[in-house]
C-alpha cells in the first residue's frame, strides 16, 4: 500500500493541538518525519512529511474517516436544472470562468500524475495554484468537485452554479414575482419590502398558502436588479421621463438648415433668488434660439412666465436678426394663445366661439409647429438652458440649486436679507450681456458647429434676412383684446379692457360718437398701453383711441375742468346731429291737435235698429236714497265704519 504523508497543520488538527506544538516535538525527535526541500514555506525553504504508519491505529483511523468523508463530499454534485450548454447564452465573465478552471484542472492532473503521493502533490499544487490564482479560491474539495462536474457535464459544469439550480430551500417562481412586480412598478414607488408584504397578502387571498413564506429580500432585489430599465423609467417614473431617457429619437441634421429657417422657444426657471420689492422672488427665461446656429436670438427676462414676454422675446429677436420662417415650441400656454399659436394640439373651439383672429405669426409669415405632447427633446434648447445653469446661475449668491440635493444651506440665510441679493433690473441687465458676449460667442460642439461659436455659424449661414421695418414694428406685434365674443362693445366711456384685474378705459370721440353700442375689434401693444387701435368688425381700421385715466374725489380743478369740456363736447356733438340734417320740422303737439281738431269734424251717424228705454219702479224713495239723491237722507258714518270693521273681522 503506497504510504500517506500528512503535514504538519494536517496533525495539529488531528490531534487537535497547536501547530507549534507539532513542531517542538519532532525538533525534539519524538515524531517521526522526511524534510521535503525546495518548497516556498517552512524554515530555509524545508517542509516536514509526517508518515501516517508511524502514527498510533487510533490517529490512523481517525484520519482515514476525514478521508473518506472528504472525497466522498468533493464528489458529490448538486442536483438540479442542468446548465446551458450553448456558450453562447453564457456572459464574458461565465466562458472566462471556464477557461480558468479548465486550465487549474488539467495542470493540477498534470502535476498528480508526477507524483507518488496524491494527498502531498494535491497539497503542494494548492499552495502554488494559490500563488497563481489569488482571485480564485481553491482546496482540495473544490478541485474534486469541479473535476468530477467538467467529466460529467463537460466544461459547461464549470461555471459557479449557485443561484442557478434548484438546490435552494425556497425558489422565486413566476407567480410570486407576477404579484410582486404588479406592485413594484408603480409610480408611487413602493420598496421592496413592502412589495414583499403586498404579495404575501394577495397570495394568502388567493389560497396560494403553498407558496409562503417567501424568498428572502436579497433573492427579490437582486431580482428587481434585472427588470429592463425603460421599463423602470415608464412605470415608476412617469412616461416624460421614458421618452428623455430611453425611448429612441431621431438624430437631427443642421447641416441642410439655413439661419433663421427655424426657431424654437421654451422657458426656463433660473435657478436663482433676486430681490424685487425687498422681497426674494424666482425669475424665469423666455427664449428663441436658432435652430442651425444655436444661437439665442431673443428673450425676455420675468417673474412669471405668460403670452406677454413670449412676444416681447419673439419681438425682441426679430428687430435685432430679423423674422424667422418657422417657429417650434412645446404646447405650453405660453405658447399656445390665440396671438400667436393658437390652440396647438388643445381642443378645439366649441360651437359658437368667434373665427379665429389673425395671429401674429400669420401677419409675420411665420409657419408654426408644436412638438408632440412630452417630447420635450425635441426641441433642443433645454441643452442651453443646461449651459446657462452651469456657467451662469451658480455664480450668483442667490443660487438655489435645481433639486433639494442641490440647494446650498447658506440660502436659509440670504434670502431672510434680500438687500444681498441681486436686484431684478441689474439681473436683467447682467442675463443681456451675459447671452450677447458669453454664451453666444463660447465655442459649440454640437452637430455641425465644429466648433463655433453660435455667433460665428449664424453669420455664416444667414443667407436670407427678412426684417422687419422701424416704423411698423410695434403694429405687427399688436395683440388683439379678446373678449367673450372676441369683440369689445364700444361703451359711454369708449372701450375698456382689463388688464390683471385692473380696468383701463380707451376714448375717441369720432369712435363714441359713430360705434357706440357696436362690436369692435381692439389691438394693443402689452409693452405700451398708452393707446389701442380699433377695428370694425371687417377688420378695418377705425382709428386710434387714447387711453383715459380716471377722475378721483380729491381730483384738481383742472382735471375736472377738462372732462367737464370733454361732456359738454358731446352734448354739443349729439346736439348738432340733428342741425346738420338741415330738416326744419313742426313741434309735436301742435302737429297732434292739429290732426285730432280736422279729424274731430268729420261725423258718424248712428241708427240702431232697435231703442229700449230705461225706466225706475214705483219706490222712487228708496232709489233716490241710494243714489243720493233724497236731501233729507242722513249717512250715519259711525254705523258705517262699525258694519265694515263687523265684515272684515268675518
Amino acid at each position: 500500500m503506497e504510504e500517506i504523508y500528512l503535514t504538519v497543520k494536517e496533525l495539529a488538527e488531528l490531534k487537535g493541538c497547536t501547530e507549534r506544538y507539532i513542531q517542538l516535538q519532532i525538533n525534539r525527535g519524538n515524531i517521526e518525519f522526511i524534510c521535503i526541500e525546495g518548497q516556498r514555506t517552512g524554515q530555509g525553504g524545508i517542509q516536514y512529511r509526517i508518515p501516517l504508519s508511524s502514527l498510533d491505529s487510533k490517529l490512523q483511523s481517525k484520519f482515514k474517516r476525514r478521508l473518506k468523508a472528504l472525497q466522498k463530499d468533493s464528489l458529490e454534485v448538486p442536483e438540479g436544472k442542468p446548465l446551458p450548454v450553448d456558450l453562447e447564452q453564457l456572459t464574458e465573465e461565465e466562458r472566462k470562468e471556464i477557461s480558468t478552471w479548465n486550465k487549474i484542472i488539467n495542470e493540477w492532473q498534470q502535476f498528480r500524475a508526477l507524483k507518488k503521493c496524491k494527498v502531498e502533490a494535491d497539497e503542494a499544487f494548492i499552495e502554488m495554484a494559490q500563488i497563481r490564482y489569488p482571485d480564485i479560491k481553491i482546496n482540495r474539495r473544490i478541485l474534486y468537485r469541479k473535476d468530477k462536474a467538467m467529466r460529467e457535464n463537460g466544461n459547461i459544469a464549470l461555471v459557479d452554479g449557485r443561484g442557478k439550480h434548484k438546490a435552494h430551500a425556497k425558489k422565486l417562481t413566476d407567480e410570486m414575482w407576477d404579484i410582486f412586480e404588479y406592485y413594484y412598478l408603480d409610480q408611487s414607488r413602493k420598496t421592496v419590502k413592502l412589495c414583499m408584504t403586498l404579495t404575501e397578502l394577495n397570495l394568502k387571498q388567493m389560497g396560494r398558502e403553498d407558496l409562503l413564506p417567501l424568498p428572502s429580500v436579497t433573492t427579490f432585489q437582486r431580482a428587481v436588479s434585472s427588470i429592463p430599465i425603460p421599463y423602470v423609467k415608464y412605470f415608476r417614473f412617469s412616461e416624460k421621463q421614458f421618452i428623455g431617457e430611453c425611448a429612441p429619437y431621431i438624430k437631427r441634421m443642421y447641416d441642410d438648415l439655413e439661419s433663421n429657417d427655424i426657431w424654437v422657444a421654451d422657458n426656463h426657471t433660473f435657478d436663482i433668488m433676486v430681490n424685487k420689492n425687498d422681497s426674494p422672488v424666482r425669475v424665469y427665461l423666455t427664449a428663441f434660439m436658432d435652430v442651425r446656429s444655436r444661437k439665442i436670438t431673443g428673450w425676455c427676462v420675468t417673474d412669471a412666465p405668460s403670452s406677454d414676454a413670449t412676444i416681447y422675446a419673439l419681438k425682441h429677436g426679430c428687430e435685432k436678426y430679423g423674422v424667422p420662417k418657422a417657429l417650434y415650441t412645446d404646447n405650453g400656454r405660453e405658447f399656445l394663445f390665440h396671438d400667436l399659436g393658437g390652440n396647438g394640439f388643445r381642443k378645439k373651439r366649441k360651437d359658437g366661439e368667434p373665427l379665429k383672429l389673425p395671429s401674429i405669426l400669420d401677419d409675420l409669415d411665420i409657419e408654426f409647429r408644436t412638438a408632440l405632447p412630452r417630447n420635450a427633446r425635441a426641441k433642443g434648447i433645454e441643452r442651453a438652458f443646461c449651459t446657462v445653469k452651469e456657467t451662469f446661475s451658480k455664480l450668483y449668491e442667490g443660487y438655489t440649486g435645481g433639486t433639494i440635493l442641490e440647494k446650498p444651506d447658506k440660502l436659509k440665510s440670504i434670502v431672510k436679507m434680500p438687500e444681498k441679493l441681486t436686484a431684478i433690473t441689474e439681473f436683467e441687465h447682467q442675463v443681456d450681456t451675459y447671452i450677447n458676449g458669453w454664451y453666444n460667442k463660447q465655442p459649440h460642439s454640437g452637430e455641425g458647429m465644429n466648433g463655433k461659436s453660435p455667433d460665428e455659424v449664424y453669420a455664416a449661414n444667414l443667407v436670407e434676412q427678412r426684417v422687419i421695418p422701424k416704423d411698423k414694428l410695434n403694429l405687427m406685434f399688436m395683440r388683439y383684446a379678446k373678449g367673450n365674443k372676441g369683440t369689445i362693445k364700444v361703451g359711454k366711456n369708449g372701450v375698456s379692457l382689463k388688464f390683471y384685474g385692473e380696468e383701463l378705459q380707451y376714448w375717441n370721440e369720432d369712435l363714441w360718437k359713430l360705434y357706440y353700442g357696436k362690436d369692435v375689434y381692439v389691438r394693443y401693444s402689452p409693452d405700451n398701453l398708452s393707446e389701442v387701435r380699433i377695428y370694425d368688425k371687417d377688420m378695418r381700421f377705425i382709428c386710434t383711441a387714447e387711453l383715459r385715466g380716471a377722475v378721483g374725489y380729491k381730483a384738481s380743478k383742472e382735471s375736472i375742468k377738462e372732462l367737464t369740456k370733454e361732456k359738454r363736447s358731446a352734448i354739443k356733438a349729439v346736439s348738432a346731429y340733428k342741425k346738420n340734417k338741415e330738416v326744419e320740422a313742426e313741434q309735436a303737439l301742435k302737429l297732434l291737435l292739429d290732426e285730432a281738431e280736422r279729424k274731430a269734424g268729420n261725423k258718424v251717424n248712428i241708427n240702431p235698429k232697435i231703442v229700449t228705454p230705461v225706466l225706475a219702479d214705483d219706490n222712487e224713495v228708496e232709489y233716490k236714497k241710494a243714489s243720493g239723491d233724497d236731501a233729507g237722507a242722513i249717512i250715519d258714518l259711525a254705523t258705517m265704519v262699525a258694519r265694515m270693521r263687523k265684515a272684515k273681522e268675518e
